[in-house]
């Protein structure tokens, strides 16, 4: 009996906790950086690493370009090109981070 008394206090304490968690105001941006910023680049290089290096770092330069002070954010490759050989390979790659205005 005193097992079931136990498990219901922990599922009401949860319960409220989750409740309180799910009302509580966060300040989501408190830090400064608030501005999402995104931007798309191609690049290119000699071997698969080359031009995914190539590409994500022209999609980061774009976003500095507008907002001075980013977070390192995320990047997402798409491989557009790689030529028959090997040489070749072209990446578009879309940078996403959140700035500072």
């Amino acid at each position: 009996m005193q097992k079931v008394t136990w498990l219901r206090r922990l599922g009401l304490v949860s319960a409220v906790v989750a409740v309180g968690l799910a009302t509580a105001p966060v300040a989501a941006h408190a830090d400064g950086y608030d501005t999402p910023r995104s931007a798309v680049a191609v690049g290119a290089g000699n071997t698969y690493a080359a031009g995914a290096a190539a590409a994500q770092e022209r999609a980061r330069q774009a976003v500095l370009a507008v907002g001075h002070d980013c977070t390192p954010g995320v990047y997402h490759l798409l491989l557009t090109y790689a030529s028959p050989g090997g040489g070749t390979w072209v990446f578009q790659a879309t940078h996403e981070a959140m700035c500072v205005d």
